[in-house]
């Protein structure tokens, strides 16, 4: 708890954390704002939504690679506030798009721009912890910034979904856009007190536009070329950030595996379709919190990646045994179900919590932009891919035996994972 106590004394921290809080849950907020217009636009039209979805996405491929590298090259807390302020004015706008005459592509363009904003954001963001906490706080410091993003997106869900339905979409989208402009004007304050007080609004707008140019200028003088060849030659050549790799890829393909196969195995064993799956988030969210805690207390003696495959190969048990158990008429199931959601909540914070810090402890910081760029693009390549051949497997097979096949698969590779890695550090 004291390294709690100790980054809670840190008023850079503070800043990023409360923006990061904020911003998270307007952007969950802006999710379901974006799902209900998509519903107003036409109704029950599985194709629209997918349509909407992949304007979401898409950016991971086209802009992911140079944001990522270019970031490495830019000012990262400029970058962040930059970002944020344009993704506030890109949502802002969105309501006079859909309030005249429902103009579809021009909100498809807002929400791609929003996106690809958000590729330059989250590499910036990644890599400015080790800049504002001192090395003894990296683990805490990214467990507290990844649990309170879990925290923030149940609560972004959940209240965002009521806010659309009782105030409407567009209020949806102004109230996003406020969390933006205040995660901006949030991180614009970190380092404020070794700034010199005498720069002008003049001098720092001019300090702005030489970010954005510098990145401009980057991608199209062909040097972001040069910089991913080299950013991706060093990703396989350093042992530990391609075991990362590997592992993050293994971990979104299972996600993507269980995602929505799961959601509807637990509406049809359940009964209902949001009020007990919403609980059962609960139960995850309090999984993680709690494992979040333990993490940042007991954590540090043991090896990174030893914790991180049992972590995966717990995970993925404890879902095994959901799936099992959820197929029988049992006493109490809800309460059976609950506990095993908030076992692998507790065991997959590892997952969540350290391969951030991983990254930090491990690679140069100059290339802590490409390195979290690329995991980013494999980590959705993964998902999609693994959500595309559980819908066509949903096809011919219960969702019960999808979740069983895939937990067995995580099971299978993580012991793998788990002997291969042990045997390479000579611990047997």
């Amino acid at each position: 708890m004291k390294e709690y106590l100790r980054l809670l004394r840190n008023l850079d921290f503070i800043l990023l954390w409360l923006s990061q809080v904020v911003s998270q849950f307007g952007d969950k907020l802006n999710q379901m704002a974006l799902i209900a217009w998509a519903y107003s636009v036409m109704p029950g039209s599985s194709f629209q939504m997918a349509k909407l979805i992949f304007f979401t996405i898409v950016p991971v491929f086209i802009v992911g690679p140079f944001a990522a590298t270019a970031v490495d090259r830019m000012d990262y807390r400029k970058t962040m506030y930059i970002c944020d302020l344009l993704r506030a004015l890109a949502i802002f706008f969105i309501p006079f798009l859909i309030l005249p005459k429902q103009l579809v592509l021009p909100v498809y363009l807002m929400v791609f721009i929003s996106f690809s904003l958000t590729r330059l954001f989250i590499p910036a963001k990644m890599s400015i912890v080790p800049n504002i906490v001192d090395e003894r706080d990296l683990l805490p410091a990214n467990s507290l910034l990844s649990l309170t993003g879990v925290v923030a997106a149940m609560f972004g869900f959940g209240l965002g979904g009521i806010m659309v339905q009782r105030l409407g979409v567009s209020a949806g989208f102004y109230v996003d856009a406020g969390t933006f402009l205040f995660s901006s004007v949030a991180i614009y304050m970190i380092g404020v007190r070794y700034r010199p007080r005498n720069i002008s609004f003049a001098q720092e707008a001019v300090g702005i536009w030489q970010v954005m140019w510098s990145g401009i200028k980057y991608v199209f003088n062909g040097e972001i070329l040069k910089d991913m060849k080299e950013g991706i030659t060093y990703l396989f050549e350093e042992e530990k950030i391609k075991h990362l790799i590997g592992l993050s890829f293994l971990l979104w393909t299972l996600l993507g595996g269980v995602y929505a196969t799961g959601i509807v195995f637990i509406q049809e064993s359940l009964g209902s379709a949001t009020a007990d799956l919403g609980m059962l988030v609960v139960f995850l969210g309090v999984g993680v919190l709690l494992g979040a805690l333990l993490l940042g207390k007991y954590a540090k003696a043991v090896d990174r990646f030893l914790l991180l495959y049992v972590s995966l190969i717990a995970v993925c048990f404890f879902l095994f045994i959901f799936a099992v158990m959820m197929r029988f008429e049992l006493r109490h199931r809800f309460g059976w179900a609950s506990f095993l959601i908030f076992l692998i909540g507790l065991s997959g914070s590892p997952l969540m919590m350290i391969s951030q810090t991983i990254v930090h402890e491990t690679a140069d910081e100059q290339m802590f932009g490409r390195i979290f760029g690329v995991m980013e693009i494999i980590i959705h390549l993964a998902f999609v891919v693994a959500m595309f051949i559980s819908s066509l497997l949903a096809e011919s097979f219960s969702e019960g035996n999808i979740l069983i096949l895939w937990s067995g698969i995580g099971i299978g590779i993580g012991f793998d994972r788990l002997i291969r890695w042990i045997r390479l550090n000579g611990k047997i």
